[in-house]
């Protein structure tokens, strides 16, 4: 049988752990590495929703993009997040593996993927760790590409729309642009924003744009499209779960491999009904 140090290492070779930022947690959050599996779900949160299902299901492991545990904990109570979910965890017997920033830095991972669904061509990496430079699946931190042929921004913001399945997008410059050199980063993306513009991208589309810097963005004639944050990490999801079949089939594994359904943005957008005049 499958146990959860496979699922590591099958992890390891997509996304090496070693590739996450030095803030991050990665890896075995909770569990066991030499406990059997028979099920698995990938999802990307380790919430009460998702633990939910996880137990629903009689999955015995859950992977997730984002850790569970990120700060180091004072105490394990059961009135305090994330103290109540490790608990729950434990008692449901479900290990918790995080592949979070090596996911974003690998070749193949978020970064990658959100890339190729906006049909971005010649992709380069928009920040590089010089140590990892040299391995082969390595493919660094947000990535800049072009279109093969220019969009307007507006063009540009409905296909990302379209393409992650959402009905909404902030967006930051003139609807009528043209942009052709574009960069992405999945998640929070404001932080590599200098980088963007000295690197003289059109436009960046992103997640978790903060006021400050759409200001900034404005100024240094770049345009932004913000996707949000869950939109632009959640499309790895079936690609993870598919990776991790295939590995399993590999190994004549009977390990199955669920995706998380129940999971969804926390933030929704409300349409008033004043509409603001000049």
């Amino acid at each position: 049988m499958t146990c959860v140090e496979d699922v590591l290492n099958w992890l390891n070779d997509y996304a090496p752990f070693r590739y996450m930022e030095n803030w991050d947690r990665c890896g075995l959050q909770v569990g066991d590495p030499n406990a059997l599996l028979n099920r698995v779900l990938v999802g990307l949160d380790p919430s009460s929703k998702t633990i939910e299902e996880a137990e629903k299901i009689q999955c015995q492991c859950l992977v997730v993009h984002h850790p569970l545990i990120f700060h180091p904990l004072k105490a394990l109570r059961e009135d305090e997040f994330p103290g109540n979910l490790v608990m729950r965890s434990v008692r449901s017997g479900l290990h918790i593996i995080a592949a979070h920033t090596n996911l974003d830095a690998a070749k193949g991972g978020t970064n990658d993927y959100f890339a190729r669904l906006l049909g971005l061509a010649s992709l380069e990496p928009l920040v590089v760790d010089p140590q990892w430079k040299a391995e082969s699946l390595y493919g660094g931190m947000g990535r800049i590409g072009f279109l093969v042929l220019p969009l307007s921004l507006e063009e540009l913001a409905e296909m990302a729309a379209t393409n992650l399945g959402i009905s909404d997008v902030r967006v930051v410059g003139e609807p009528s642009g043209q942009v052709r050199k574009v960069a992405v980063c999945t998640g929070s993306g404001g932080s590599l924003m200098e980088g963007v513009i000295r690197a003289g991208c059109d436009v960046y589309v992103t997640g978790d744009i903060r006021y400050h810097e759409a200001q900034r963005a404005v100024e240094a004639g770049l345009s932004l499209i913000d996707v949000g944050h869950f939109a632009s990490e959640r499309l790895i999801v079936p690609s993870l779960a598919g990776y991790l079949r295939s590995r399993a089939q590999d190994h004549d594994s009977s390990l199955e491999i669920y995706e998380a359904s129940m999971e969804r943005d926390p933030f929704w957008v409300h349409r008033g009904l004043a509409v603001m005049k000049k």
